[in-house]
């Protein structure tokens, strides 16, 4: 007797998922926020005055038809972020899809009821929802969503729902907190005295934070050298024309293929302090002259011990010179006592002051957003009591 050759059995599906099958798990996971957000509501209120006797059973099941309501037609405007997510992580394209509803509550004529209000009530979540948050920013929301707590630091007694709210409200405060901090420099710089050593360190503070960060040192110890080179930037390497060189390291021009300018500089020979010429790299911008600065200390090994002195800002002064930085035998001592000194000290108070201004200010707005859907969503559930 001949047995035929068997089958195979498929251990797995070859059935890829669609977009439209995407979409389905996304309003799904929509509607599981919409869920939470009802019940973190539930959470806040003081009682309910529909089902005094507190009848769970009766106040479930008007919270599911109040939760469905809230995602009905275009949603609450997460399922387009979770779809573009999901699309990314299988594969598939996803659908082309109108752009999200970014109307101001007053302005939303098209949608009746009830779903107006939601739509009110959830325009803080849009924030997530462009395509500028990071992917690391979408998994962080979809993990929230479906409970998962994928944040070792946060607090056991941190819903997922608020933990998702404060991302998502502090997304683009975190993407702007550059172009504050050199604001905030910037306003500050123009509070002190022309060429006064406090608006040198307030000018090029943003920078030298930039640069500290990258090379893992205090910032204040390169505000401290380059006024130690520049003379607190009364003393910068010029051009032919006058014009600054930004320079603000003092690095000479070997092995240099950009711009160069000749200059007179001091050196310590033997003990003695002897003048010179030499030549000099000319930069376009404070900017181009810490960027040099921070790729000089990286790449070359001599300045490994400097790079590993963390915050500590008279270490890295002493490794600088070690390594031969400069020939002046006082100056680590003279980078550390700048540091240290009342001059950086005030220029960052004042900088700290003028963000500190304005961050409250953003608060104040951020405040107001959240006023708005909080009463929007007390609209809404009067209007469901109805």
């Amino acid at each position: 007797m001949r047995i035929g050759a068997p089958s195979p059995i498929e251990l797995a599906s070859t059935n890829r998922p669609d977009a439209a099958r995407i979409d389905q798990v996304a309003r799904q996971l929509e509607g599981q926020f919409a869920q939470m957000l009802v019940k973190s509501m539930r959470d806040a209120s003081f009682g309910d005055s529909l089902f005094p006797g507190e009848n769970q059973t009766f106040r479930d099941l008007y919270d599911q038809q109040l939760s469905k309501a809230l995602t009905e037609g275009k949603g609450l405007g997460l399922a387009p972020m979770i779809a573009r997510q999901l699309g990314r992580q299988s594969g598939v394209a996803p659908q082309a899809a109108p752009a999200l509803d970014t109307q101001l509550p007053g302005a939303v004529d098209a949608r009746p009821g009830p779903t107006r209000a939601a739509a009110a009530a959830l325009a803080y979540s849009r924030v997530g929802a462009s395509d500028n948050t990071s992917t690391a920013e979408v998994d962080r929301a979809l993990d929230l969503i479906a409970g998962r707590d994928s944040d070792g630091g946060a607090s056991a007694s941190t819903s997922p729902l608020d933990a998702l709210v404060a991302r998502l409200m502090a997304t683009p405060a975190a993407a702007a907190t550059g172009t504050t901090d050199a604001a905030a420099a910037s306003e500050a710089a123009a509070s002190f005295a022309p060429r006064s050593p406090e608006q040198f360190v307030a000018k090029i503070w943003h920078h030298a934070q930039a640069a500290a960060k990258e090379l893992g040192v205090d910032a204040r110890a390169l505000v401290a050298q380059a006024a130690l080179e520049t003379g607190w930037g009364r003393k910068q390497i010029e051009r032919g024309d006058g014009a600054s060189a930004h320079n603000l390291f003092g690095i000479k021009a070997t092995g240099w293929k950009g711009e160069r300018v000749t200059s007179g500089t001091h050196e310590f020979v033997d003990g003695r302090r002897v003048s010179e010429t030499a030549d000099f790299r000319a930069y376009a911008s404070p900017a181009e002259s810490f960027a040099d600065y921070v790729r000089m200390l990286k790449n070359n090994p001599r300045y490994r011990q400097a790079l590993q002195s963390g915050g500590d800002v008279k270490r890295f002064a002493q490794a600088l010179q070690s390594a031969g930085y400069a020939t002046d035998p006082s100056y680590a001592a003279k980078i550390a006592s700048i540091a240290n000194g009342p001059t950086i000290g005030r220029a960052v108070q004042a900088i700290a002051g003028v963000a500190a201004r304005t961050g409250a200010d953003a608060a104040t707005g951020a405040g107001a957003v959240v006023a708005t859907a909080a009463g929007a969503l007390g609209s809404l559930d009067a209007a469901f009591r109805r």
